[in-house]
């Protein structure tokens, strides 16, 4: 008993003093990234992301938001799984940068996709369907989006999803399997379509207003990393 009470101690201060660090060092990290890192190719960055001093994001209330979402999937992963929370808990953080990136500048950095596709050797040990279910899953959501892609520029005669888009859905995938880049494909999708048509109704939205996808996708991968991973991503089958 006693055993339990002080592996239980230890888990929740790992995960607070974890949860703190990935809070705080989003905001950090994301003030200090090159600023070619966040534009276009071919293009040089202002004077706002050339500034070593300013914040693109503002430490407070942000770093404290984010802390506590960490603490609380660290406790909750830390007590079901330790090594998976480990690399559950940094992909959620590498996801949380590209989201960012994708709200302020509309663009997703290449060095966070490559260090999705790293962190996908992570997950390995933890697919149900073998060594090989993260290429597939790979496979699959470069496939989803690469076809959502060209029937959006076959129907609008321009591009409706951005090659960043597609990059990271590819990555993902490697690193959540088949059934998981499934399960954050239809969250992402309610998730885009429910927020969109709430902004519709409050006009806060323009008609053919270009909206920035990654953070649905970020936010569907964490509700599955964190909470539907135990049900094996069953939720497809429920809706």
């Amino acid at each position: 008993m006693i055993a339990e009470y002080a592996k239980a101690i230890i888990i929740c201060v790992v995960a607070i003093l974890s949860g703190i660090i990935l809070g705080n060092s989003a905001v950090w990290v994301f003030n200090r990234i090159p600023g070619k890192w966040l534009c276009d190719y071919g293009k040089e960055p202002d004077e706002e992301l050339l500034h070593s001093t300013y914040q693109r994001i503002k430490s407070t209330p942000w770093k404290y938001c984010f802390s506590c979402l960490y603490v609380l999937a660290a406790i909750k992963l830390g007590f079901e799984n330790p090594a998976y929370a480990l690399i559950a808990l940094m992909t959620c953080w590498i996801l949380m940068e590209m989201a960012i990136a994708d709200i302020k500048y509309m663009i997703v950095p290449d060095q966070f996709v490559i260090l999705l596709m790293v962190a996908a050797v992570g997950f390995v040990p933890h697919h149900e369907g073998g060594p090989f279910e993260g290429i597939w899953g790979g496979l699959v959501g470069f496939a989803i989006m690469l076809t959502i892609g060209l029937l959006g520029k076959l129907i609008y005669k321009r591009d409706s999803l951005g090659g960043g888009d597609i990059k990271v859905f590819g990555a993902l995938g490697l690193c959540m399997g088949v059934k998981g880049i499934l399960c954050v494909f239809v969250l992402s999708v309610f998730l885009s379509v429910g927020h969109i048509a709430y902004l519709a109704a409050r006009k806060r939205i323009k008609p053919g207003e270009e909206r920035p996808l990654v953070p649905y996708i970020a936010v569907s991968a964490a509700i599955c990393l964190v909470i539907l991973h135990e049900i094996g991503y069953n939720i497809m089958v429920y809706l």
